[in-house]
């Protein structure tokens, strides 16, 4: 079983998220806290295999609370999960420590493979987030202008979850679309791209900050 901590303010969602992780069977909630102090506190007592993160949250705050276990050379992963895809917040979190971030407007299936994806030892942040990154970046070597002239922003997220290691079904269960439909757009990403294996989509992905090794 894998053991989370799930630290939310709002306690409708807080329950959502946990009875939904409840009923996928491989989950254990070890613990709910309410705000940044109540999971530093709940730290000192257990060890979750992850830890879900709100950011917004009173007494101390997600991105406080973050920076508070790194200090404490607490290195349990964490995935923040909110309401506001504030770009200045997920570059906070990141450079706190967070494993990976996703919007709380993201589909439950979704959640469950961030999850999945940090306990493999990967970051994870959503794909339409992460593009909406690079493209401010002036670090990035190559411009993913480059990138959203080439492919649509639908083949963009499906090059993201392919060179991170996604089946073509679990992409389809991610995007809740067909395995058929999702083979048309790996065809048609990997004409436009002149390349033929996934490895080299997933080169390409990290030539242009997409994933992270």
């Amino acid at each position: 079983m894998i053991k989370l901590l799930v630290a939310d303010d709002h306690i409708v969602v807080r329950e959502a998220i946990c009875e939904f992780l409840n009923s996928k069977g491989n989950f254990e909630i070890v613990g709910q806290a309410a705000d940044g102090k109540e999971l530093l506190d709940m730290l000192m007592g257990c060890s979750p295999d992850l830890v879900i993160l709100d950011v917004q949250m009173p007494k101390i705050d997600g991105i406080a609370a973050l920076e508070e276990m790194r200090k404490n050379n607490n290195q349990a992963p964490v995935l923040v999960i909110s309401g506001e895809e504030n770009k200045q917040n997920i570059r906070t979190a990141l450079k706190a420590g967070a494993n990976g971030f996703i919007s709380k407007n993201a589909r439950p299936e979704e959640l469950v493979f961030a999850i999945q994806s940090i306990l493999d030892g990967h970051s994870y942040v959503s794909p339409s987030i992460a593009l909406s990154l690079i493209s401010e970046d002036p670090q990035q070597s190559n411009s993913p202008k480059g990138l959203e002239n080439s492919l649509t922003k639908r083949e963009i997220e499906i090059l993201t979850h392919l060179a991170d290691g996604k089946t073509n079904r679990e992409i389809g269960k991610l995007l809740h679309i067909s395995i058929r439909t999702v083979d048309t757009h790996r065809s048609n990403i990997l004409k436009k791209l002149k390349v033929k294996t996934n490895a080299q989509l997933t080169k390409i992905a990290l030539s242009y900050g997409l994933i992270k090794l």
